[in-house]
């Protein structure tokens, strides 16, 4: 009796001590999407960008990526790799969902020289596709984010998403209409609002 009680105290603690982990991991909606996306998207922007360094800098952008899916917060979490940065380097930045909300395409932008390489979208399933952008291709200053616009439009399109959700679960749509962003519904790309 005194042997059983010991091994379900000790499987207590080994799983008491890897739940945070074990919780944190489950919020990741497909486990197998990550490996899917990681070859087709250091090959898009390889090839937007020509550089045969390429692989080596997406391939730290999505470390970070990856740890910021593992750990949602609250709001959506944009990752920025590398920082710092100078405009002639690769910069690439997504937006990771907030928690809860795992399942939302995650948008991409990649930038070099002050101009936008590309912009995608990594789907919940691990697809990388293209996402159009009709905002601004180039930073507004030389010390600017050429991915600017493209980020803070997918941020807003997160946000819209999750509040349209939270209202629909509460009952309540009222108010939502006004989006800085809008989705096109063929696509899914997006484009700025008309003000």
């Amino acid at each position: 009796m005194a042997n059983l009680m010991r091994r379900l105290a000790a499987s207590s603690v080994v799983v008491l001590a890897f739940s945070p982990l074990a919780q944190a991991w489950d919020h990741v909606p497909d486990r197998d999407a990550l490996k899917k996306y990681y070859n087709p998207l250091i090959n898009v922007i390889a090839q937007a960008s020509g550089s045969p360094t390429a692989y080596i800098r997406v391939g730290g952008f999505v470390s970070e990526l990856e740890a910021a899916l593992r750990a949602p917060t609250e709001k959506p979490v944009v990752v920025d790799y590398p920082k710092p940065v100078s405009a002639n380097m690769l910069r690439v930045i997504a937006v990771a969902p907030p928690k809860g909300y795992e399942s939302l395409p995650i948008p991409v932008c990649a930038e070099q020289n002050n101009k936008v390489l590309g912009t995608w979208q990594i789907t919940s399933k691990g697809e990388v596709l293209p996402a159009p952008w009709a905002g601004s291709m180039v930073s507004a200053t030389p010390t600017s984010s050429a991915c600017k616009e493209f980020i803070l439009a997918a941020r807003s399109d997160i946000n819209q998403r999750v509040a349209e959700a939270e209202a629909k679960k509460s009952g309540q749509t009222a108010g939502l209409s006004a989006a800085p962003v809008v989705a096109n519904s063929n696509n899914g790309s997006l484009r700025p609002a008309l003000q």
